[in-house]
């Protein structure tokens, strides 16, 4: 059986979708082939740090993303505190026309290593004021079980640090995550190749959100399907995994 008939649904919130597959848009990226990305990687959300002026970039690449009916879910990474990440989301809300956020906080530029001090006070705020939170989190349980408790919709545990492409560095601290909670858990960060991507689901991640894979590569379009590619056969040898226990 093909790999995209192998595709089922789930949801991010209150966002249905087949692929689990999230394209994390880095600034300054290369997008003059930002369609055929979408396409190759079957691409139904990306995200998008707030502050990224798209249009500059990349002229009419937010009409590129509608067209292909892809959801942009903004992020805060830069922000350097609780009050920053708030109002970042909200900037973000008010661009897309949902209160949805990737909630990114750190002190640490350079990795994005999750502050989670402040990321559970941002947190707090933004789901009492009605947001989908997915916060960005260390691979940790303590800090993941709590951001559940509080109401986030999803969790993105790091691999590996930001940029670092070292994929899951620690996979049994990402079982224990996945055996403490009941939303979506996504490979938030560290992402290198398309076999940490397929390790990422056969781990039980329910999906990835990567950039450097598609940005790094010569060729970003095939790069694009290798790791929609990847991510579903991941998944698929969860579910074979699971069916046989």
């Amino acid at each position: 059986m093909e790999l995209d008939q192998c595709r089922q649904t789930w949801h991010l919130g209150a966002t249905e979708l087949t692929s689990r597959l999230i394209l994390a848009i880095p600034e300054g990226a290369f997008l003059d082939r930002l369609g055929a990305i979408l396409e190759a990687g079957a691409i139904q959300i990306a995200t998008i740090k707030v502050s990224t002026d798209l249009e500059k970039a990349a002229p009419g690449a937010h009409a590129v993303l509608r067209e292909h009916g892809v959801h942009v879910l903004p992020n805060t990474v830069d922000a350097a505190d609780a009050s920053e990440a708030v109002r970042a989301a909200h900037h973000g809300a008010a661009l897309v026309g949902r209160p949805w956020v990737k909630l990114i906080l750190t002190q640490d530029p350079e990795y994005n290593v999750p502050n989670p001090v402040q990321l559970l006070r941002a947190a707090e705020q933004l789901v009492r004021g009605g947001f989908e939170v997915f916060p960005l989190v260390p691979d940790d349980p303590g800090p993941a079980v709590e951001l559940v408790r509080i109401g986030c919709a999803g969790l993105m545990p790091q691999g590996s640090p930001a940029g670092s492409g070292q994929g899951i560095a620690n996979p049994l601290k990402f079982r224990l995550i996945l055996d403490r909670v009941d939303v979506p858990v996504l490979a938030g960060a560290g992402i290198g190749t398309v076999a940490d991507a397929c390790q990422a689901l056969e781990t039980g991640c329910t999906g990835v959100a990567s950039a450097r894979v598609v940005f790094a590569a010569y060729d970003q379009v095939r790069a694009a399907r290798a790791l929609a590619d990847a991510v579903a056969a991941g998944h698929l040898a969860r579910q074979a995994a699971e069916q046989s226990a």
